[in-house]
């Protein structure tokens, strides 16, 4: 399962909810499907009943814990299957390109590396960030209410804070994170964070892990388009003016 947080505009309004990529690319409203699937089972005030249940904001199903996360898996398998019968409105799931995806958690509880120090929770950035020097790609743990993990997601520390994947996955990933800058590649094995100790998460937590250790690429150009990937999800950044000194080591 894969969730993210998106925006999307509504006439002269912004609509940013919670969002679940299908099968099919389409991103789900998990929130409004989930008021259309209370509505027909009957249930009295139904878009108030789903606020609770299925929150349209990742942080809140994350203090839920682990049942408000298996209540968003069941209506992420409902929307699956509306979605393979062909009539699911583009209302409850629209396109890729009908939509900005932000950072999946774009205002964790508390932000920090893994190692201790603190990060700025606030200037969380995602898609398309300027990079003030070159990246370190890995991964971050995400937090979920009783001290468990919920997922992981695409990260790299930027400034003094992040920049965060648009998704975080529920399962650990496999396959390889890769980085490419022009024609140059590195890749490490996603397997290399697994038995990674982490401590209690708190929800909406968000843990750097460790950076891995890449060898060098050659200098780059300011402007450089930078492409961070995993299998589940990828960044696509640009190399700042200041970010021209390889530091990968």
């Amino acid at each position: 399962m894969l969730l993210g947080t998106a925006a999307w505009s509504e006439g002269p309004a912004e609509r940013r909810a919670l969002v679940a990529r299908l099968d099919s690319g389409r991103l789900a409203d998990l929130n409004r499907i989930e008021a259309v699937r209370l509505r027909k089972l009957g249930e009295g005030e139904p878009e108030r009943l789903a606020d609770a249940l299925v929150p349209a904001s990742l942080r809140r199903v994350l203090e839920g814990g682990p049942r408000a996360l298996a209540r968003v898996r069941q209506v992420v398998a409902y929307a699956e299957k509306w979605d393979r019968r062909g009539n699911l409105p583009d209302a409850l799931a629209p396109g890729l390109d009908a939509v900005d995806l932000l950072p999946c958690l774009p205002r964790p509880l508390a932000l920090a590396r893994l190692d201790g120090p603190v990060l700025d929770r606030l200037r969380i950035r995602g898609q398309g960030a300027e990079l003030s020097a070159p990246p370190q790609p890995g991964l971050a743990a995400v937090g979920l209410a009783g001290g468990g993990l919920a997922g992981f997601c695409l990260a790299l520390e930027e400034a003094g804070s992040v920049v965060l994947g648009s998704w975080m996955t529920d399962a650990w990933p496999g396959g390889s994170l890769e980085l490419r800058v022009g024609a140059a590649r590195r890749s490490v094995p996603l397997k290399t964070w697994e038995g990674l100790a982490l401590p209690p998460l708190r929800a909406g937590e968000v843990w750097l892990l460790p950076p891995p250790k890449l060898k060098a690429l050659p200098e780059w150009m300011a402007g450089a388009d930078v492409l961070v990937s995993a299998g589940f999800d990828q960044l696509a950044l640009r190399l700042g003016p200041e970010g021209v000194h390889p530091t990968v080591q």
